[in-house]
């Protein structure tokens, strides 16, 4: 199924901005450093999930996404690391909507309406 495009988890004493840019480093090696300004790359969202998998074992996990706004990315330049990522694909808003309706992608619901109501703007 397709996710999406960098996912990571925060590592101790860590914030999220500077995870996010991490894991974008490390799975697709795109290096933000500091030429990136926040309008570029910015805090969208933040919900919580709580799954319980036993009577003892529950987990739950805080999810804050980020968007990247830049241009010269593209399939063919990103390079990523193939035991986290096993490929890449850009598509359009549409696409994104047609995977989601044929179950394509991994169930994001919460996600998707915050992005899509973000990137209809344009």
């Amino acid at each position: 199924m397709w996710d999406i495009s960098v996912a990571g988890h925060i590592s101790a004493g860590q914030d999220s901005l500077s995870a996010a840019a991490r894991e974008i480093n490390e799975e697709v090696c795109v290096m933000l450093g500091y030429r990136t300004e926040i309008k570029d790359f910015r805090y969208m969202y933040s919900f919580r999930k709580e799954q319980v998998f036993k009577e003892n074992f529950i987990e739950r996990q805080f999810y804050d996404f980020f968007i990247l706004r830049t241009t010269g990315l593209d399939d063919k330049t990103l390079h990523f690391q193939e035991d986290e990522v096993q490929d890449v694909k850009f598509v359009d808003l549409n696409d994104i909507q047609r995977m989601i309706s044929q179950n394509e992608t991994v169930d994001r619901p919460e996600v998707y309406q915050v992005l899509f109501k973000y990137l209809f703007r344009f």
